[in-house]
């Protein structure tokens, strides 16, 4: 009888090889259910509201960006992915969670998620709490920092909201991106509409984004045909010799054409919130 005995080099039997990146993305996604294959995201996670006035401030994902907090973002939209409904948690152990974002080494990886939900937990994005078998239960508060209870965003008017598309991770995107670009391509999916404006040196009031950062994301977005631009727009200005300037006009490309949501539906128009001062021109 031949005995034959493993080698040092020999692969690790199958069920030894953690899960895949990829694949463990696509069984979160699987478990959120949801039909429309889209993550709902309130404008307010960009962009919230202060007062009565209507006045305008930077929402958490500026604190993300600043911080360039990179990963707890990706673990903040795929939390987002997943809990659609009940008490908007999800229960699983960290290492589920770092293989989502590319750590496979089980103490990196566990330390690692460990900061990243601390992150999220101080914005007052979600709580964190022991589940059974050693997994945490992460649960989702609403957007706006606040650490109210998450609720579905539509269901009353002066709630915007917009949708990121399962194509996000599909094709990779959580990956190729870079935080300016994934800033930028949460910024103009909020627009909600099919042409619209992204003045640079509005970012840093508007959403907390640094124009440099702002120019190098929507760059990013242009070179991998996200992001296109499809006409210019001149407005009335005192910045320039002729009193005329002219910025951009971008368009999302497919998947992430935005969706008709009701309030503030898709048309045609450009949507454009022009600077103190000018007057944009149809």
């Amino acid at each position: 009888m031949t005995t034959t005995q493993s080698g040092l080099n020999s692969p690790p039997a199958q069920a030894q090889i953690s899960l895949g990146q990829p694949e463990t993305i696509k069984l979160i996604l699987d478990r959120s259910l949801r039909p429309t294959r889209a993550v709902p995201i309130r404008r307010a996670f960009l962009q919230k509201e202060v007062g009565k006035g209507g006045t305008k401030s930077p929402g958490a994902m500026a604190d993300l960006v600043r911080r360039s907090a990179k990963r707890p973002l990706d673990l903040y939209l795929l939390l987002s992915a997943v809990t659609s409904g009940g008490d908007f948690s999800v229960t699983e152990w960290s290492t589920t969670w770092a293989r989502s974002v590319g750590i496979f080494d089980e103490t990196a990886g566990t330390t690692a998620v460990s900061r990243a939900w601390k992150v999220l937990k101080d914005l007052g994005l979600i709580t964190r709490a022991r589940g059974e078998g050693g997994k945490s239960a992460i649960t989702k508060l609403h957007e706006d920092g606040s650490g109210h209870p998450y609720t579905v965003p539509g269901e009353g008017l002066g709630d915007p909201y917009f949708q990121l598309p399962f194509e996000y991770w599909d094709k990779g995107w959580h990956n190729g991106l870079s935080l300016p670009g994934k800033a930028m391509l949460l910024i103009a999916s909020s627009q909600r509409k099919l042409k619209f404006t992204l003045p640079q040196e509005r970012m840093p009031e508007w959403y907390g984004i640094s124009a440099d950062s702002a120019g190098k994301g929507i760059r990013e977005l242009m070179k991998h045909d996200i992001l296109v631009q499809v006409d210019d727009e001149w407005f009335d200005t005192l910045k320039t010799r002729s009193g005329r300037g002219c910025r951009p006009v971008y368009s999302l490309w497919p998947p992430f054409t935005p969706r008709a949501l009701g309030e503030s539906a898709i048309d045609d128009e450009t949507t454009t919130e022009a600077p103190s001062g000018a007057t944009p021109k149809e």
